[in-house]
């Protein structure tokens, strides 16, 4: 189960990047006339969040199996 979490997560964070990087790009271009709450910048905050949610997920469940691949080994022995 958290197997397949893991590969959704990735998928949606892979997918995500390169969206979050066009709407950044294109909130700091066209900043001059816009107003601080428009719609690209709310949907960057919303996608910033995602990924940072996503990228957690993928970071820590990294060295949780590193250390459950520990645990395994050392009852083995």
């Amino acid at each position: 189960m958290v197997n397949k979490i893991g590969k959704f997560l990735r998928k949606v964070h892979r997918y995500l990047t390169p969206v979050f990087v066009i709407i950044t790009f294109w909130v700091m271009v066209s900043n001059g006339g816009m107003q601080v709450d428009s719609m690209p910048e709310k949907l960057q905050r919303v996608l910033m969040f995602t990924l940072a949610v996503t990228g957690t997920y993928l970071f820590v469940q990294f060295y949780y199996n590193k250390y459950l691949n520990y645990k395994r080994k050392k009852a083995k022995s």
